[in-house]
């Protein structure tokens, strides 16, 4: 398993996925403060030990 972390479009919102091996997602946490507080989120889950890949939306 492992965790990606996609930005929405006008930045304002972090959404962090659990992808399992078989590539299935579900949706595990959201942040609107940033990528400290998510990432404060997914250790106090004790999910810290998977792999975490951050998507961020690109400049317009």
């Amino acid at each position: 398993m492992k965790i990606e972390v996609y930005e929405n479009h006008d930045g304002s919102k972090l959404v962090a996925m659990l992808v399992a091996d078989d590539g299935s997602e579900r949706e595990l946490i959201r942040s609107e403060v940033g990528s400290d507080d998510l990432l404060n989120k997914i250790d106090a889950m004790n999910l810290s030990h998977l792999t975490v890949t951050f998507h961020w939306a690109s400049a317009r």
